[in-house]
């Protein structure tokens, strides 16, 4: 098999036949394919993979050979998913949430301008997911329902992101009848107290009474709304974790998704319950070899969770059946999946971390860095095709994924770690080193 020449001139479409043989489902978000391959090497790919590589006018994609695996990564300039930002504005005051130290103007999303952004996604054929979320609550927008019903009308999977405060059975049977697909629910909390200690405003049990009618609902529906956990952790939660399992069967959620706390202020930098030294090798902690350990199926137990607990502190490179355990830094998830963000007016972000401006703080010395927000342009002004294409918008992709930014987290204080206009490596702005998503601290669903 020449993997230098694994695409064939279709693009794996030989006549515009399928060319796999057939799949197995494997889990609820994965399908395992057969593929064939031709005489001369090349693969021939069915069309829906041929949409998640994003493979675009003579596209190069990457391959990575470890061991007996072999990944291949979408290509990075085919837009596969956008994130839509309906609105700025909040019904909480979340003690956790950056929005606190914003200086922004808040807005709605305009609905002419959503309308001409659905004309404007018609011309991205790999697109295939669109998530409604950003820094506010997206069932605040009025017409949110109709928002979900024009993206879905483009055959794309439709994701949206709630404090689940809203969600009253009109709303419900409207997600249902919409076409949403899934709804991911910000839950801090596994028990009342905690959970209305943290989200201020927001009652846990009603929040779990309106997901029990969205599974009764559910079960008389011919479209299924999943749901998922959006979880924020931090020290006085971390204990929350312990009963997940019993708010995942409350509510029939099928995915949770756990972040860290985002640090925009010192009270909430010493609530994490990670040290943002990514890294860095702290004493008595990760082996600086770095042997690669694999472990077979192991039951955690009292007897076993000792030692492996010390395992995992003081090493940085252990496996489960060569199935690596840890964290990706200096990676952006964004660029890799290929997203771009519209926000509320109409600029369009790289990334959730650019979407807007606010402070971070990091490491043991506290730093405090401000980020300044970066558009590549403004749909009401040009075609978001053009803007996806532009020059400036390429070479940032190429500039983020090859990663090659300072290492913020692991530095002491310095000037140009206060801001995001340039690094000691001679990057100009946007600089990326110091991003919280960049460096897997914070994740978004």
């Amino acid at each position: 098999m020449i993997w230098n020449d694994f695409l064939s001139a279709g693009y794996g479409c030989c006549g515009g036949s399928s060319s796999f043989t057939d799949y197995e489902q494997v889990s609820d978000e994965a399908k395992r394919y057969k593929a064939k391959a031709t005489e001369e090497g090349h693969i021939i790919l069915d069309e829906d993979i041929v949409k998640v590589l994003g493979i675009e006018d003579a596209a190069e994609l990457h391959v990575v050979n470890e061991g007996n695996r072999i990944e291949i990564y979408p290509n990075i300039h085919s837009l596969g998913k956008i994130y839509i930002e309906p609105t700025s504005k909040c019904n909480l005051s979340c003690h956790t949430c950056v929005r606190r130290t914003w200086k922004e103007p808040m807005g709605n999303m305009d609905l002419h301008l959503f309308d001409a952004l659905i004309e404007q996604l018609k011309d991205f054929k790999s697109l295939h997911s669109v998530m409604f979320g950003g820094f506010g609550e997206p069932t605040f927008h009025k017409d949110i329902l109709y928002m979900i019903a024009k993206i879905k009308s483009l055959g794309v999977n439709v994701e949206m992101v709630t404090n689940g405060t809203l969600l009253d059975e009109t709303l419900l049977k409207g997600l249902i009848e919409n076409g949403l697909d899934t709804l991911w629910v910000s839950f801090d909390g596994t028990s009342a107290d905690r959970f209305e200690d943290i989200r201020e405003g927001a009652n846990f049990n009603a929040i779990v009474k309106n997901l029990k009618n969205l599974k009764s609902l559910n079960l008389e529906s011919a479209h299924k709304v999943k749901v998922g956990i959006a979880f924020v952790v931090m020290k006085n939660n971390i204990n929350e974790l312990k009963n997940m399992d019993k708010l995942i069967y409350q509510i029939d959620a099928s995915k949770v998704s756990i972040s860290n706390v985002f640090p925009y202020s010192i009270d909430m930098l010493d609530e994490m319950v990670c040290s943002l030294n990514v890294g860095d090798i702290a004493p008595n902690t990760f082996n600086l070899k770095s042997a690669f350990i694999s472990l077979p199926i192991i039951d955690i137990t009292e007897a076993t969770k000792e030692p492996l607990y010390e395992l995992f502190m003081k090493n940085r490179n252990v496996s489960i059946m060569r199935n690596k355990i840890g964290t990706e830094t200096s990676s952006c998830r964004f660029i890799k999946e290929r997203c771009t963000f519209i926000r509320w007016d109409g600029n369009v972000a790289p990334c959730m971390g650019l979407l807007h401006s606010y402070s971070t703080y990091f490491n043991y010395y506290k730093t405090e860095r401000e980020v300044t927000p970066y558009s590549f342009g403004d749909i009401s002004k040009n075609n978001l095709k053009d803007i996806w294409n532009s020059q400036e918008y390429h070479d940032f992709r190429e500039r983020v994924d090859s990663f090659d930014f300072s290492p913020c987290f692991q530095c002491g204080p310095c000037q140009l770690a206060e801001k995001n206009l340039e690094d000691c490596f001679g990057n100009e702005f946007p600089t990326c080193g110091g991003c919280l998503w960049g460096q897997g601290v914070i994740q978004c669903p």
